[in-house]
C-alpha cells in the first residue's frame, strides 16, 4: 500500500496518536494529501478537517466561520457538551464577544498573569512536598499534574476544591468520546446547576473579586446579560484547570525524554519559558479543535465547504505545518518561529495565553528545581495515553527520583 492509500476519506475521529503522544499521522497524511479532509466525528457528523498552518489562520480569523454552535444540529463531538451553552464568551461572536471579553481581560494581561506567579510556586512547593515525603516512584499525573492546576484555578476563580472538583467530575463526562449523547447532555445540565450555585455564592457575598466577580459585577451593572454571565462562568470554571492538565503531563515527559534541554533550563531557569513554549508546539491537549460552522460557501483547496458545514482546525496541524517550523518532528526549546500559534487565533485568540506560559514555567521549574534528576519508571513506550477525551493526555506518568 502505497503512502498516499494509507488512509481513505472519511477520516474517522478519534484518530490514533503518534509515538509518545505526538500528532496523528493522519494530520500529516490529510495535510499532504487532503487539505480539507472529511471527518467523522463519533456523534456520526461529519466536519471538514483543515491542516495547513495558512488555511487554518483563515479559519480562526475569517467572520465567515462561526462559533456559535447554541442552535440545534449543530456539529459536535458526541452531544450537546459545552459549546451548546448559550451566552459563554466560546460561543458569541462579534460585538458581544467583545463586549464580554473587555469585562475578563484585565485578569488575563501579561502584568496580571505574573502577579499569580508566587500563587502558583506556593501550591507548587506544597505538592512537591508531599510527594518528597511519600512512595518513590509515583505517578506524577496524580501528584502533581492534575492537582496543581486545580488548586490555583480554585484560589484565582474565588470557588471551593470541592465543588470545583464535583464540577470536574461532570466535566470530564461532557468530553468523553465513549459515552452517549444522552449521558453528555446530562452532564452539562449538570455543570450549568453548579454554576448557578457559584454565582448565587459570589452573589449573596457581593464577592466581585477575580474573574468570576468581574462577571457577577457586570451583570450588576447591565454590562452583559443574565445568561452572559453563566454560560461564561461556566467557560471559565472548564479552562481554568482541566486543559492544563495534559501539559503539565506531556511537558515533563518530553522533557525527560530529552535530557540534555531538560539540563540546560535546571541550569538556565531562565530557558524555562521557551520550553513551555516548545512544549505547547509539539503537542496539543485537543487534537482535532472544537468546530466551527461556515455561514457562506466557501472554496477552499477545490472543496465546496457549504453553509451551516462544520470545520475542524486541528492546532497540531499548524504546530507541526513543515512549511512554517523547519523539522518539526524535533523537539527543539531554540526553535524560533511563531510560537503561539497553538493558542488560536483571530478575535478568539486564547484569553488565557500569558497565565498558562506563566503557570507552566513556574510548575515546570519547581518540578525540576525540586527532583533534577526525575526520571520515567517505565519505558518511555510504554506510558498509556487516554485517548478517549477530547484533552488527550498521559493516563499515568510513573515517575523516580
Amino acid at each position: 500500500m502505497s503512502h498516499a492509500d494509507a488512509f481513505r476519506p472519511p477520516l474517522t475521529y478519534p484518530f490514533a496518536l503518534g509515538p509518545h503522544g505526538t500528532p496523528p499521522a493522519a494530520i500529516a497524511w490529510a495535510r499532504k494529501h487532503r487539505p480539507v479532509c472529511p471527518v467523522i466525528l463519533p456523534s456520526g457528523r461529519q466536519v471538514w478537517m483543515l491542516t495547513r498552518k495558512d488555511d487554518i489562520g483563515r479559519l480562526l480569523t475569517d467572520p465567515v466561520f462561526s462559533r456559535d454552535l447554541v442552535y440545534p444540529g449543530a456539529p459536535r463531538f458526541v452531544g450537546e457538551d459545552f459549546t451548546a451553552v448559550p451566552g459563554g464568551i466560546f460561543n458569541v461572536d462579534g460585538a458581544d464577544h467583545t463586549r464580554i471579553r473587555k469585562v475578563l481581560a484585565p485578569h488575563y494581561t501579561r502584568s496580571a498573569s505574573a502577579g499569580h506567579t508566587a500563587l502558583i510556586a506556593r501550591h507548587a512547593e506544597s505538592l512537591l512536598d508531599s510527594m518528597a515525603g511519600g512512595p518513590n516512584p509515583t505517578n506524577l499525573v496524580e501528584a502533581y499534574a492534575a492537582p496543581l492546576p486545580l488548586r490555583v484555578s480554585c484560589e484565582i476563580l474565588g470557588v471551593p476544591v470541592r465543588q470545583r472538583a464535583a464540577y470536574l467530575e461532570a466535566f470530564r463526562t461532557q468530553t468523553s468520546l465513549e459515552v452517549t449523547a444522552d449521558a453528555v447532555a446530562a452532564a452539562t445540565a449538570e455543570t450549568l446547576e453548579l454554576t448557578q450555585q457559584i454565582i448565587k455564592s459570589k452573589q449573596a457575598d457581593e464577592d466581585h473579586e477575580g474573574p468570576i466577580g468581574a462577571l457577577v459585577r457586570a451583570a450588576a451593572e447591565g454590562l452583559i446579560s443574565e445568561e452572559e454571565l453563566q454560560g461564561t462562568t461556566s467557560y471559565l470554571l472548564v479552562t481554568g484547570s482541566e486543559p492544563l492538565v495534559p501539559p503539565m503531563a506531556t511537558g515533563p515527559v518530553t522533557l525527560m525524554r530529552h535530557r540534555n534541554q531538560l539540563n540546560a533550563c535546571v541550569a538556565d531557569e531562565k530557558l524555562w519559558p521557551r520550553a513551555v513554549d516548545e512544549v505547547l508546539r509539539y503537542h496539543h491537549n485537543g487534537i482535532l479543535g472544537l468546530p466551527r460552522v461556515a455561514t457562506e460557501e466557501v472554496a477552499l483547496h477545490g472543496v465546496r465547504i457549504e453553509p451551516g458545514d462544520g470545520v475542524c482546525a486541528p492546532m497540531l496541524g499548524a504546530t507541526w505545518d513543515p512549511r512554517h517550523y523547519r523539522h518539526p518532528e524535533k523537539f527543539d526549546i531554540h526553535r524560533e518561529g511563531d510560537m503561539a500559534a497553538t493558542f488560536g487565533g483571530g478575535p478568539h485568540f486564547c484569553l488565557g495565553a500569558t497565565f498558562v506560559r506563566v503557570f507552566l514555567a513556574t510548575a515546570y521549574a519547581a518540578l525540576f528545581r525540586r527532583f533534577p534528576e526525575l526520571f520515567l519508571a517505565v519505558p518511555e513506550d510504554d506510558l498509556p495515553w487516554q485517548t478517549d477525551i477530547q484533552l488527550v493526555r498521559p493516563a499515568r506518568v510513573p515517575v523516580c527520583w
